[in-house]
């Protein structure tokens, strides 16, 4: 490397005194139009510049975007229980509803969200055959919300039903990989702590829930991440 260095450096060298030889002799060189500035967006970044990761518009993101994309599956790993390794899969009805089929190895549970500008909500939790076919629009439209999942401000301290928003920059590790923006939000009972990590693009990516005991360590579950086909 240092003799390539050497040679580039011995090139420009003689490219100038060539330059300035045919200055002095009288020769005249065009004068080069200057390179006019590059001007920055909106936000300040230059054209193909990559946004920082922190760069997250939570007041005005689209809740939709809490959920994997339509016909996804996906696996998580389980820690703690034989039931915390999960399998899911994702699908999109219409432009407000989203059905989360999620397989534990014992049962299917299947989960139906309805999506709003300021919250999603649970329509309905409940075991289905392996083999259920999906339900469509005009059904999902006569469901009555059972609990709220997530809502707007999404910001530290914000509540909703039994949740509080405890992180909203968080970092998380996954087997899938390790995410930053990390929503974590928190519910505390009087032995029991559940959390659930949420990242835009992904959704749930970490689900954990603790139970606290006098006599021995804590007990954890927690499915994280893992395959995305």
């Amino acid at each position: 490397m240092k003799k390539i260095s050497k040679y580039v450096f011995l090139l420009i060298t003689v490219f100038v005194l060539v330059a300035c030889s045919a200055n002095n002799d009288g020769t005249n060189n065009e004068e080069q139009e200057p390179t006019p500035p590059v001007e920055n967006d909106e936000n300040g970044n230059a054209p193909n510049e990559e946004k920082p990761n922190d760069q997250v518009d939570l007041e005005n993101i689209d809740l939709s975007n809490f959920f994997l994309p339509d016909e996804t599956i996906a696996h998580y790993e389980g820690v703690g229980n034989e039931f915390s390794e999960l399998n899911i899969e994702v699908h999109h009805i219409g432009e407000h509803f989203v059905v989360v089929d999620e397989d534990n190895g014992g049962v299917t549970i299947r989960k139906i969200y309805q999506v709003d500008n300021d919250e999603i909500v649970v329509l309905s939790e409940t075991p289905i055959d392996l083999i259920e076919e999906l339900p469509n629009e005009e059904g999902l439209s006569k469901l009555e919300t059972q609990e709220v999942y997530l809502k707007k401000p999404l910001e530290i301290g914000a509540e909703f039903e039994d949740w509080t928003i405890v992180e909203v920059e968080g970092t998380v590790e996954t087997p899938y990989r390790n995410f930053e923006n990390v929503i974590v939000i928190e519910s505390v009972d009087k032995d029991f702590t559940n959390r659930r990590y949420l990242v835009p693009e992904y959704g749930e990516v970490v689900r954990e829930s603790i139970m606290e005991t006098e006599d021995a360590e804590d007990f954890i579950v927690i499915s994280s991440l893992k395959l995305i086909e």
